[in-house]
């Protein structure tokens, strides 16, 4: 019986790199992208499984969209020529707004990708400032407005909240226009700085709960810590990361997750290269987390939580954060109470 199964293709190339991007990502240069997409075909070869029904495919960076028609064209053909993908599937290309020309729009969509990812991160000059972005708030409404007319009903737009510059005026700015545009996804990310104070976290609280009130208001559903979607758009591929199903990442540094065991690609080229052109895998280690914690913790990111059936084996822990308000139990389901979702990560080390 065929198992289902998600794909990951990491393209680690950009024009400038972002500083608050923990991805592996290089400055693009056209002889190394070429050599490593001719690698990365290798390697979807080598990691054939045709016993799989692949149902998403998820393309992420870097930035995948200053990927060519011939080099998107060469990537995805090599995926359904070594798998076997559904015919329905959710296919996910992440894009920068000046990278999204009518042009790019009609082969990308031309290439079987149906659902778009737009880095926005903000509809507020100041805030692009800050976090040096290429592109300007004119070029972020042109790319959502030039995708939505290219007929892509399915888009995600990134955002990033917790910026020293950022308020609830600004923020609320922000989710006026996404309104405006009324995309199908929200993705919503606080930003990672090297130390934060007390007053840092408290603003980022503040300004997540408001995110996440506004958003509600308009019609999204939160249905993961980061992520809120119209009803029936929530992102199939994210989903199976929080709901312990296989996975396979192909380039570099990509994860992948098969039968219990996770594993990680090479995030030098050296070594990649080295491993596909011996026609091996090129995975830098695997490892094994019991799997009753690996579905606790991926599990709880999600809003509507998991079957208490996952605690046999921790109900001491449990108890204790049921007692202190950490988290719920409704429907024999555990999540992690509203309040506290951004304590996730500490609540997660009870199980670890």
């Amino acid at each position: 019986m065929r198992k289902f199964a998600s794909i990951y293709i990491h393209f680690p190339f950009c024009k400038r790199k972002c500083f608050y991007c923990h991805f592996t990502k290089f400055n693009y240069e056209k002889e190394l992208v070429d050599k490593y997409l001719n690698y990365l075909v290798k390697e979807i070869q080598i990691r054939s499984n045709l016993n799989y029904k692949i149902d998403t495919i998820y393309l992420g960076g870097g930035s995948p969209s200053l990927l060519n028609e011939e080099q998107l064209s060469m990537i995805i053909s090599a995926i359904y020529k070594y798998f076997n993908i559904e015919n329905n599937a959710e296919i996910t290309i992440e894009a920068n707004p000046e990278d999204i020309t009518y042009k790019k729009l009609n082969y990308i969509k031309k290439n079987g990708v149906n659902r778009l990812s737009i880095g926005i991160q903000s509809f507020v000059k100041k805030d692009l400032v800050y976090l040096k972005r290429n592109h300007s708030v004119k070029q972020s409404i042109q790319a959502v407005e030039n995708a939505l007319n290219a007929g892509f009903s399915n888009i995600n737009l990134d955002f990033i909240i917790g910026l020293p510059v950022q308020t609830q005026k600004t923020l609320e700015y922000n989710f006026s226009k996404l309104k405006d545009l009324d995309t199908s996804h929200v993705s919503v990310y606080i930003l990672e700085e090297v130390k934060k104070d007390k007053y840092s976290e408290n603003r980022d609280n503040d300004l997540y709960f408001f995110a996440k009130k506004y958003l509600e208001s308009i019609g999204y559903i939160h249905y993961e810590v980061s992520n809120f979607s119209k009803n029936g758009f929530q992102s199939k591929h994210n989903l199976k990361y929080w709901k312990d199903k296989n996975y396979i990442g192909i380039g570099l540094s990509a994860s992948s997750y098969e039968n219990n065991i996770d594993h990680k690609n090479f995030d030098n080229f050296d070594d990649y290269f080295n491993k596909i052109e011996n026609k091996k895998i090129p995975y830098k280690e695997s490892k094994t987390i019991k799997h009753d914690v690996r579905k606790i913790i991926t599990g709880l990111r999600m809003i509507d939580g998991i079957s208490i059936e996952n605690f046999k084996n921790h109900k001491e822990e449990l108890k204790f954060l049921e007692e202190n308000n950490f988290v719920k139990i409704e429907k024999n389901r555990v999540s992690i109470v509203q309040t506290k979702i951004l304590l996730l990560n500490e609540i997660l080390t009870y199980f670890l």
